[in-house]
Protein backbone atom coordinates (compact mmCIF):
# COMPACT_ATOMS: atom_id res chain seq x y z
CA UNK A 1 0.00 0.00 0.00
CA UNK A 2 1.08 3.19 -0.63
CA UNK A 3 1.99 5.98 2.33
CA UNK A 4 -1.03 8.26 2.74
CA UNK A 5 -0.43 11.76 1.65
CA UNK A 6 0.48 14.48 4.64
CA UNK A 7 -2.88 16.82 4.57
CA UNK A 8 -2.47 20.34 6.58
CA UNK A 9 -4.13 20.23 9.85
CA UNK A 10 -6.04 23.05 11.18
CA UNK A 11 -4.98 24.34 14.26
CA UNK A 12 -8.30 23.86 16.17
CA UNK A 13 -8.21 20.06 15.63
CA UNK A 14 -5.10 19.43 17.75
CA UNK A 15 -6.18 21.80 20.75
CA UNK A 16 -9.26 20.81 21.01
CA UNK A 17 -8.55 17.07 21.12
CA UNK A 18 -5.57 17.82 23.77
CA UNK A 19 -8.73 19.32 25.48
CA UNK A 20 -11.13 16.36 25.24
CA UNK A 21 -7.87 13.92 26.16
CA UNK A 22 -7.37 15.88 29.59
CA UNK A 23 -10.78 16.03 30.48
CA UNK A 24 -11.34 12.43 29.48
CA UNK A 25 -8.10 11.60 31.85
CA UNK A 26 -10.09 13.82 34.64
CA UNK A 27 -13.18 11.92 34.37
CA UNK A 28 -11.48 8.51 34.52
CA UNK A 29 -8.96 9.87 37.05
CA UNK A 30 -10.25 12.27 38.59
CA UNK A 31 -11.51 11.10 41.87
CA UNK A 32 -9.33 7.47 41.82
CA UNK A 33 -6.14 8.62 41.22
CA UNK A 34 -4.86 5.28 43.27
CA UNK A 35 -6.15 3.12 40.54
CA UNK A 36 -2.78 3.86 39.04
CA UNK A 37 -1.01 2.09 41.98
CA UNK A 38 -3.37 -0.98 41.87
CA UNK A 39 -0.92 -2.83 39.60
CA UNK A 40 1.22 -2.72 42.71
CA UNK A 41 -0.96 -3.05 45.38
CA UNK A 42 -3.35 -5.76 43.37
CA UNK A 43 0.10 -8.02 44.88
CA UNK A 44 -0.91 -7.45 48.64
CA UNK A 45 -0.46 -3.93 50.03
CA UNK A 46 -4.41 -3.21 50.22
CA UNK A 47 -5.99 -0.74 52.79
CA UNK A 48 -7.48 -2.65 56.16
CA UNK A 49 -11.25 -3.80 55.29
CA UNK A 50 -10.60 -3.75 51.34
CA UNK A 51 -10.35 -8.30 51.46
CA UNK A 52 -7.86 -10.37 49.55
CA UNK A 53 -10.90 -11.78 46.94
CA UNK A 54 -11.23 -7.85 45.62
CA UNK A 55 -7.37 -8.13 44.32
CA UNK A 56 -7.56 -9.32 40.65
CA UNK A 57 -10.20 -6.87 39.80
CA UNK A 58 -8.09 -4.01 41.23
CA UNK A 59 -5.35 -5.56 38.90
CA UNK A 60 -7.49 -5.10 36.18
CA UNK A 61 -8.29 -1.87 36.99
CA UNK A 62 -4.94 -0.76 37.37
CA UNK A 63 -4.20 -2.32 33.92
CA UNK A 64 -6.79 -0.66 32.10
CA UNK A 65 -5.89 2.80 33.94
CA UNK A 66 -2.43 2.48 32.82
CA UNK A 67 -3.48 1.20 29.32
CA UNK A 68 -5.77 4.41 29.00
CA UNK A 69 -2.56 6.82 30.36
CA UNK A 70 -0.48 4.90 28.05
CA UNK A 71 -2.66 5.17 25.02
CA UNK A 72 -2.89 9.34 25.57
CA UNK A 73 0.31 10.18 26.14
CA UNK A 74 1.86 8.43 23.34
CA UNK A 75 -0.28 10.55 21.37
CA UNK A 76 1.60 13.88 22.77
CA UNK A 77 3.67 13.83 19.30
CA UNK A 78 2.79 12.80 15.99
CA UNK A 79 -0.75 11.96 17.28
CA UNK A 80 -1.47 11.24 13.45
CA UNK A 81 0.58 8.15 13.00
CA UNK A 82 -0.59 6.61 16.42
CA UNK A 83 -4.06 5.59 15.31
CA UNK A 84 -3.94 2.60 17.25
CA UNK A 85 -3.33 4.23 19.97
CA UNK A 86 -6.37 6.10 19.17
CA UNK A 87 -8.66 2.82 18.46
CA UNK A 88 -7.16 1.43 22.16
CA UNK A 89 -8.49 4.65 24.15
CA UNK A 90 -11.66 5.19 22.34
CA UNK A 91 -12.92 1.22 22.15
CA UNK A 92 -11.24 1.16 25.99
CA UNK A 93 -13.69 3.67 27.47
CA UNK A 94 -16.71 2.97 25.07
CA UNK A 95 -16.77 -0.49 25.54
CA UNK A 96 -15.94 -0.55 29.39
CA UNK A 97 -18.25 2.22 30.75
CA UNK A 98 -21.12 1.42 28.15
CA UNK A 99 -21.28 -2.39 29.46
CA UNK A 100 -21.06 -0.67 33.32
CA UNK A 101 -24.36 1.49 32.42
CA UNK A 102 -26.21 -1.10 30.95
CA UNK A 103 -25.36 -3.95 33.68
CA UNK A 104 -24.40 -2.91 37.09
CA UNK A 105 -25.95 -0.77 39.84
CA UNK A 106 -23.72 1.58 40.00
CA UNK A 107 -24.23 5.14 42.59
CA UNK A 108 -26.87 7.50 40.47
CA UNK A 109 -24.17 10.33 40.92
CA UNK A 110 -21.32 7.92 39.02
CA UNK A 111 -23.81 7.70 35.93
CA UNK A 112 -23.52 10.92 34.42
CA UNK A 113 -19.80 10.96 35.04
CA UNK A 114 -19.78 7.50 32.72
CA UNK A 115 -22.03 9.13 29.78
CA UNK A 116 -19.55 12.17 29.89
CA UNK A 117 -16.87 9.91 29.45
CA UNK A 118 -18.30 8.12 26.49
CA UNK A 119 -19.55 11.64 25.04
CA UNK A 120 -16.06 12.91 25.19
CA UNK A 121 -14.33 9.55 24.03
CA UNK A 122 -16.75 9.59 20.41
CA UNK A 123 -15.95 13.62 20.12
CA UNK A 124 -11.92 13.12 20.52
CA UNK A 125 -12.02 10.46 18.15
CA UNK A 126 -14.25 12.53 15.68
CA UNK A 127 -11.20 15.50 16.56
CA UNK A 128 -8.54 13.64 16.19
CA UNK A 129 -5.54 15.58 14.11
CA UNK A 130 -5.37 12.18 11.18
CA UNK A 131 -7.77 12.36 8.12
CA UNK A 132 -10.72 10.63 8.80
CA UNK A 133 -9.86 8.20 6.48
CA UNK A 134 -6.45 7.43 8.14
CA UNK A 135 -8.44 6.46 11.08
CA UNK A 136 -9.22 3.70 8.93
CA UNK A 137 -6.56 3.22 6.24
CA UNK A 138 -4.50 0.24 6.77
CA UNK A 139 -0.15 0.73 6.30
CA UNK A 140 0.01 -2.69 5.36
CA UNK A 141 -1.45 -6.30 4.57
CA UNK A 142 -3.48 -7.18 7.19
CA UNK A 143 -0.95 -10.24 9.45
CA UNK A 144 -2.88 -13.36 8.91
CA UNK A 145 -0.15 -15.20 11.66
CA UNK A 146 -1.62 -11.83 13.95
CA UNK A 147 -5.56 -12.16 13.18
CA UNK A 148 -5.17 -15.70 13.85
CA UNK A 149 -3.65 -15.56 16.92
CA UNK A 150 -6.41 -12.90 17.77
CA UNK A 151 -8.85 -15.21 16.71
CA UNK A 152 -7.79 -18.17 18.93
CA UNK A 153 -6.95 -16.00 21.81
CA UNK A 154 -10.97 -14.80 21.49
CA UNK A 155 -12.56 -18.22 22.03
CA UNK A 156 -10.61 -18.08 25.52
CA UNK A 157 -11.37 -14.50 26.61
CA UNK A 158 -14.90 -14.69 25.11
CA UNK A 159 -15.73 -17.48 27.13
CA UNK A 160 -14.19 -16.11 30.22
CA UNK A 161 -15.91 -13.08 29.62
CA UNK A 162 -19.16 -14.57 29.22
CA UNK A 163 -18.31 -16.30 32.44
CA UNK A 164 -17.90 -12.92 34.41
CA UNK A 165 -21.43 -12.03 32.83
CA UNK A 166 -22.90 -14.63 33.91
CA UNK A 167 -21.70 -14.12 37.79
CA UNK A 168 -22.86 -10.72 37.86
CA UNK A 169 -25.85 -11.53 36.28
CA UNK A 170 -26.56 -14.04 39.54
CA UNK A 171 -25.15 -12.42 41.73
CA UNK A 172 -27.41 -9.72 42.24
CA UNK A 173 -27.23 -5.93 44.57
CA UNK A 174 -26.08 -7.85 47.89
CA UNK A 175 -22.90 -8.84 46.06
CA UNK A 176 -20.42 -5.81 46.87
CA UNK A 177 -18.27 -6.55 43.93
CA UNK A 178 -21.92 -6.43 41.80
CA UNK A 179 -22.37 -3.17 43.23
CA UNK A 180 -19.05 -1.57 42.27
CA UNK A 181 -19.49 -3.43 38.98
CA UNK A 182 -16.22 -5.84 39.46
CA UNK A 183 -17.65 -8.54 37.57
CA UNK A 184 -18.61 -6.24 34.60
CA UNK A 185 -14.83 -4.95 34.66
CA UNK A 186 -13.68 -8.02 34.47
CA UNK A 187 -15.97 -9.05 31.36
CA UNK A 188 -14.34 -5.59 29.63
CA UNK A 189 -11.12 -6.74 29.93
CA UNK A 190 -11.78 -10.04 28.26
CA UNK A 191 -13.54 -8.81 25.43
CA UNK A 192 -10.97 -5.96 25.06
CA UNK A 193 -7.30 -8.28 24.89
CA UNK A 194 -8.86 -10.06 21.56
CA UNK A 195 -10.22 -6.69 20.19
CA UNK A 196 -7.06 -5.11 20.45
CA UNK A 197 -5.06 -7.68 18.93
CA UNK A 198 -7.35 -7.73 16.03
CA UNK A 199 -6.68 -4.07 15.88
CA UNK A 200 -3.18 -4.86 15.46
CA UNK A 201 -3.59 -7.78 13.11
CA UNK A 202 -5.41 -5.13 11.00
CA UNK A 203 -2.16 -3.64 10.61
CA UNK A 204 -3.73 0.30 11.20
CA UNK A 205 -1.06 3.08 11.61
CA UNK A 206 0.92 2.48 14.68
CA UNK A 207 -0.59 -0.89 14.80
CA UNK A 208 2.50 -1.94 16.96
CA UNK A 209 0.82 -0.26 20.31
CA UNK A 210 -2.90 -2.30 20.25
CA UNK A 211 0.24 -5.23 20.00
CA UNK A 212 1.79 -4.85 23.23
CA UNK A 213 -1.31 -4.03 24.61
CA UNK A 214 -3.23 -7.14 23.80
CA UNK A 215 -0.55 -8.86 24.51
CA UNK A 216 0.57 -7.44 28.32
CA UNK A 217 -3.03 -7.21 29.08
CA UNK A 218 -2.85 -11.21 29.25
CA UNK A 219 0.33 -11.84 30.22
CA UNK A 220 -0.59 -9.25 33.37
CA UNK A 221 -3.63 -11.08 34.21
CA UNK A 222 -1.99 -14.58 33.66
CA UNK A 223 0.73 -13.40 35.93
CA UNK A 224 -1.85 -12.17 38.59
CA UNK A 225 -3.97 -15.25 38.59
CA UNK A 226 -0.39 -16.90 39.72
CA UNK A 227 0.23 -14.71 42.17
CA UNK A 228 -3.44 -13.91 43.83
CA UNK A 229 -5.90 -16.09 45.04
CA UNK A 230 -8.81 -14.27 44.36
CA UNK A 231 -12.36 -14.21 42.50
CA UNK A 232 -12.54 -13.78 38.84
CA UNK A 233 -8.81 -15.44 38.69
CA UNK A 234 -7.69 -18.03 35.78
CA UNK A 235 -7.14 -21.66 36.61
CA UNK A 236 -3.51 -22.41 36.59
CA UNK A 237 -3.55 -24.18 33.26
CA UNK A 238 -5.10 -20.72 31.56
CA UNK A 239 -2.91 -18.16 33.05
CA UNK A 240 -0.09 -20.37 31.97
CA UNK A 241 -1.95 -19.93 28.41
CA UNK A 242 -2.35 -16.25 28.46
CA UNK A 243 0.97 -15.81 29.59
CA UNK A 244 2.43 -17.84 26.54
CA UNK A 245 -0.32 -16.45 24.24
CA UNK A 246 0.22 -13.18 25.33
CA UNK A 247 4.05 -13.05 24.71
CA UNK A 248 3.42 -15.00 21.49
CA UNK A 249 1.41 -12.53 20.29
CA UNK A 250 4.09 -10.02 20.69
CA UNK A 251 7.02 -11.96 19.56
CA UNK A 252 5.00 -12.64 16.10
CA UNK A 253 4.47 -9.48 16.00
CA UNK A 254 7.55 -7.63 16.19
CA UNK A 255 9.04 -10.16 14.12
CA UNK A 256 6.38 -8.69 11.40
CA UNK A 257 7.57 -5.36 12.05
CA UNK A 258 11.64 -6.04 11.51
CA UNK A 259 10.79 -8.12 8.77
CA UNK A 260 8.72 -4.93 7.23
CA UNK A 261 11.31 -2.42 8.11
CA UNK A 262 14.12 -4.30 6.39
CA UNK A 263 11.86 -4.74 3.25
CA UNK A 264 9.42 -1.79 3.34
CA UNK A 265 11.27 0.95 4.97
CA UNK A 266 9.12 4.13 3.47
CA UNK A 267 5.77 1.98 4.57
CA UNK A 268 6.36 1.52 7.73
CA UNK A 269 8.66 4.64 9.03
CA UNK A 270 5.39 5.64 10.44
CA UNK A 271 4.85 2.82 13.00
Amino acid sequence: MTEATTRPIPRWRPITYGVLMVLLLFLYLGDRPQQLAFLVTAFGDFPVGEGATHEIHFLAQGVLAWVIVASVAIQVRRPATRIGALWVHTLGLVLTFSLLLVLSDLPAEVVPILLAAIVLAVLAFVAHPAAWGDKFRLVDRPSAVLLSLAGIGAVAWLTYAAGQLSINVSSGPHDEHHQFGHWVVMAAYGLLVPLFAAVAGLKVTGWRFPLLVAGLMSIVLGVGSLAITAVSQLSTIWALAAILWGAGFIAAGELEARQSLSTRTPVTAGR
